[in-house]
């Protein structure tokens, strides 16, 4: 059959999501509008007609990644499917980005990407235009599609930063700080909850900077707590908190006495106040130190997260000694390691003092490795323990049963995607639901327990 002679393609997307959470929160905003123009998500690419890529560019490795799920994604496509991108690269590189790929039929910058849906149906040249048809609210609730599991969501509280930190090129990408409305976040919370949505993990670029931007005041404690008594929700978890925009006892407060759960991610980058400085991260060792300080004092069972940096520019063996140190004495639960990246723009690419590459390597396989330790001792803490497991469902895809596992789940020390999972046995229980699990074993990542 010769191309012009096939039927028309039905009206059918596939997303490629690559990058952050709040990159993801943007990807189920723009299926929604695609849905509530009629068109409906396929099982997999291959029965798709349109074919989208939302990608990354904060980082040059996350260029290359998107780069790469480009060329992948349009090798594989038919003549008859059309191709999408979307996101942080296009905002990044703009128009050069159509004579690199001219096999993509569409490109769209962040603030464009919700167009999406009053573009999509012109690249199907005999597609009619359908009228706007009611958006499918129940499946993912105010405008989006979710792309997690139906029991579990995201809710981005503001976009943009305004921090400027010396190696960031986010305020390039997406903006300076711009917090939504506490109406419009509590609104949204509640349409997610009425659509079965029982954790909700609260993101933005810097989110405990919500609505301190000039001519607003916003209260994110209390907006938090208003969050907390929308019914539905159980677990409320926090990510993406800059170490120095948190007050820590209010912190404890909603901990203590709400839906807060005991899970903090606060990215530290260094330890070192000249790499700090350096950075423009605003703190310095000792404020790292009272404020963690003070957040384990008020909650012994708190589980925290972290993201370091290694090879900033200028960085010595003994400023990275001192970022080591820092780890073994904290002992953060979580962490994640990159490396520095000259991203053109910022003000730490202008910076003397280049780590060498493999010194960089070295320094990231030190990190790792005494990461490692710190997680797999704490794991092997909680054999023995009872906790409260949110069941996210079967096993991951590829997995095959064994020693009587059935599926997994996450106790509230355990982000979606990041911090490994709870593997579950004996008793069953259906996704979405809470259960109580005793821990029988660990590894550096996951935890093995039995459902009582």
């Amino acid at each position: 059959m010769k191309e012009a002679d096939r039927p028309e393609p039905s009206r059918t997307y596939f997303f490629f999501n690559l990058g952050c959470p709040k990159n993801l929160v943007d990807a189920e905003k723009t299926a929604y509008g695609l849905e509530k123009r009629g068109w409906s998500r396929a099982e997999s690419p291959e029965t798709a007609a349109l074919l989208v890529i939302t990608t990354c560019a904060f980082i040059s490795s996350a260029v290359e990644e998107s780069v790469e799920e480009i060329l992948r994604v349009a090798s594989a496509r038919r003549a008859s499917q059309k191709l999408a991108v979307l996101g942080c690269l296009v905002s990044r590189e703009g128009e050069k980005l159509e004579s690199l790929f001219p096999e993509v039929d569409l490109f769209l910058a962040v603030p464009e990407m919700e167009s999406l849906a009053h573009r999509a149906d012109r690249l199907f040249t005999h597609a009619p235009l359908p009228a706007p048809c009611p958006g499918p609210e129940a499946t993912g609730g105010h405008g989006r599609i979710l792309f997690t599991p139906g029991h579990t969501a995201y809710l981005k509280i503001a976009e943009g930063c305004s921090n400027r930190c010396s190696y960031c090129l986010i305020p390039a990408i997406r903006g300076v700080l711009s917090s939504r409305s506490r109406d419009e976040i509590l609104s949204e919370a509640e349409m997610l909850a009425g659509a079965g949505v029982r954790e909700i993990v609260v993101i933005a670029q810097d989110t405990g900077a919500w609505g301190s931007e000039p001519g607003n005041v916003g209260d994110l404690y209390g907006m938090l707590g208003d969050l907390g008594s929308i019914s539905g929700i159980e677990w409320i978890r926090l990510m993406y908190l800059h170490p120095a925009h948190i007050d820590p006892q209010r912190i404890l407060k909603l901990i203590d006495g709400g839906k807060v759960i005991p899970y903090l991610d606060l990215p530290v980058q260094h330890a070192n106040d000249r790499i700090l400085e350096r950075m423009g991260r605003r703190y310095r060792k000792a404020d790292l130190s009272r404020i963690l300080a003070d957040l384990r004092s008020g909650n012994p069972g708190l589980v925290l997260r972290t993201t370091v940096m290694a090879g900033f520019p200028g960085e010595t063996d003994d400023e990275f000694a001192e970022l080591l140190d820092f780890m073994a004495e904290q002992r953060f639960d979580h962490l994640g390691v990159f490396a520095w990246s000259a991203e053109k723009g910022t003000a730490a690419a202008r910076l003397r003092g280049r780590v060498d590459p493999s010194t960089v390597r070295a320094r990231m396989g030190e990190i790792t490795d005494l990461q490692m330790e710190i997680s797999q001792e704490k794991m092997l803490a909680r054999v023995g323990e009872t906790l409260t497991v949110l069941v996210d469902g079967g096993l991951p895809r590829g997995e095959k049963p064994s020693d009587g596992v059935w599926g997994t789940g996450r106790f509230y020390g355990q982000a979606p995607e990041i911090d490994g999972l709870t593997y579950l046995s004996g008793s069953t229980a259906a996704a979405g639901n809470f259960a109580k699990a005793r821990v029988t074993d660990a590894e550096a990542f996951d935890l093995f327990a039995a459902l009582e």
